[in-house]
């Protein structure tokens, strides 16, 4: 809590910050930062940013939080990186953002990108305009009440200007390159993904294995919320089945879906295609809404569709998702007695 709150001295002191925790933290510090958001400080060379950890298999942590939603309830533009490149650049990239927007901006990561690692490219580290040894004076009297103290009417006004905002932070998330098209760009397919993150490391790493990598039209967003509709409206266009593969609830299907009604009452769009996620065609089960995903879950979840759908993919190796998919079936047959291993809690903690 006391983490966020100083993010807003920062901000207003035109200084880029960081505040780290996990999904419950992000819980604690919501207050400030719901206040925070909504003031412009019109610092576009400041930033503050908050890294989040979320915990998708809930296994180092107490609850099921999928911090998307708390984000977008507090209009927190969201970054996820996807891999470790990215997981490094992206931090002046989403801080970029935050000035750009005079937002508050979400980093999203998750135990598996947390607990892992890799090779990255470093860049010489930029000169900072304030630091321990150049440092600034922030002054109560140089702030203007009505962009920074959030009573009426000074909360409906910020609120009016939100919309603007998010126009900018999607415009500069767009300069930047964080939404990737991957795959053909012909007119018409039978299928294409949308995906984020590790999700999307997931994906791609079944794609290959598969033979499909390169002939399917997949859009990789950085930027999950608010989604760029022109983006969405492009893949949505070329395809007749629209696959959103994300984990836990359908934050990123829910956006889509709203784009692709406002794209049709608009007129942009006249035939939207078939929206799945959490839902398949036919009753099947789609991706998963409890827990996390894995590249073994996606195939699993995939695999079946795909036989289907064969004719539409002369790449598709059959034999390879048949064997892939019985080996699922016989290591989730397998039983093994595993030693338990119970958490062990912070002396103190209520939980």
């Amino acid at each position: 809590a006391l983490s966020t709150a100083r993010l807003n001295g920062a901000r207003q002191a035109g200084i880029r910050a960081m505040s780290v925790m996990k999904s419950v933290g992000f819980h604690v510090g919501s207050d400030a930062l719901a206040v925070g958001n909504l003031m412009e400080t019109r610092k576009p060379q400041g930033g503050g940013l908050v890294v989040v950890g979320d915990d998708p298999w809930n296994e180092t942590t107490q609850i099921n939080s999928d911090s998307r939603f708390l984000s977008r309830h507090l209009h927190m533009p969201l970054v996820e990186p996807a891999t470790f490149q990215e997981l490094k650049d992206w931090i002046n990239s989403a801080l970029d953002l935050s000035g750009v927007g005079d937002l508050h901006v979400t980093y999203l990561i998750t135990t598996n990108l947390a607990d892992g690692g890799g090779t990255v490219t470093l860049k010489p580290h930029p000169e900072m305009g304030v630091s321990s040894k150049s440092k600034t004076t922030l002054s109560s009297e140089k702030i203007k009440i009505s962009d920074s103290v959030l009573i009426p009417p000074h909360t409906s006004m910020r609120e009016a200007t939100l919309e603007e905002r998010f126009a900018r932070v999607l415009q500069r998330a767009n300069e930047l390159g964080m939404n990737r098209w991957f795959g053909p760009l012909k007119k018409k397919m039978p299928v294409g993904f949308i995906a984020a993150g590790l999700s999307f490391c997931y994906l791609r790493e079944v794609m290959e294995l598969l033979g499909l990598w390169d002939h399917v039209p997949v859009l990789k967003l950085g930027l999950t919320y608010p989604l760029d509709k022109n983006a969405v409206g492009d893949i949505a266009s070329r395809v007749s089945h629209l696959v959103v593969v994300e984990e836990k609830r359908g934050f990123i299907e829910g956006q889509v879906a709203e784009i692709l009604v406002d794209l049709q009452q608009s007129g942009l769009l006249y035939r939207p295609p078939a929206l799945w996620g959490k839902k398949f065609p036919d009753g099947e089960e789609g991706f998963p809404s409890k827990r996390g995903l894995n590249a073994s879950i996606i195939l699993k979840t995939l695999g079946p569709s795909f036989l289907r759908w064969k004719r539409f993919f002369p790449t598709l190796i059959e034999e390879k998702v048949l064997k892939e998919l019985e080996e699922i079936a016989d290591t989730r047959a397998s039983s093994f007695e595993v030693p338990a291993r119970t958490p062990t809690f912070c002396p103190g903690c209520p939980h």
